[in-house]
């Protein structure tokens, strides 16, 4: 296991080689950088327009604004959930929204988040599942 340099040794003040730009200085744990995303998500997706006072668009709109008898609705609220990923995930780079069909679950709206997350000075291809209930409440899988 690599263990972070020193402060002088990051610096490059003559403690230690000097350190390339983007070089990392210490192992980076993709895994927990994932699930660190996976929390956010659920919180993103929960939080609703108006919730923050700071961020009055943060979250996706109110699901009871949007009437369920719109033909759309599938496609407004995997456009809410693209929108919302793009302005306020940024460990996410060209994330794709699609609605994944589940015929034994009727009560629920799913989708996958495929992603590719930034860590370490790399590109990890990532997936997340989200399934919206239908009190509008989000859980997200990945």
């Amino acid at each position: 296991m690599k263990r972070e340099r020193t402060l002088l040794g990051r610096i490059g003040t003559g403690m230690g080689s000097p350190r390339k730009a983007n070089e990392a200085t210490a192992n980076v744990d993709v895994d927990a950088i994932m699930e660190s995303v996976r929390m956010h998500l659920v919180r993103l997706l929960n939080a609703r327009h108006g919730m923050s006072e700071c961020v009055p668009d943060y979250g996706l709109p109110a699901m009871a604004d949007l009437s369920v008898d719109v033909g759309n609705y599938v496609q407004i609220v995997q456009d809410a959930i693209q929108n919302t990923i793009d302005q306020y995930e940024p460990r996410l780079r060209r994330a794709r929204v699609t609605q994944v069909i589940d015929e034994d679950e009727q009560r629920s709206v799913s989708f996958r988040v495929d992603a590719v997350l930034g860590a370490g000075g790399r590109e990890h291809r990532v997936w997340y599942q989200t399934s919206m209930s239908g009190d509008g409440q989000f859980d997200v899988e990945g």
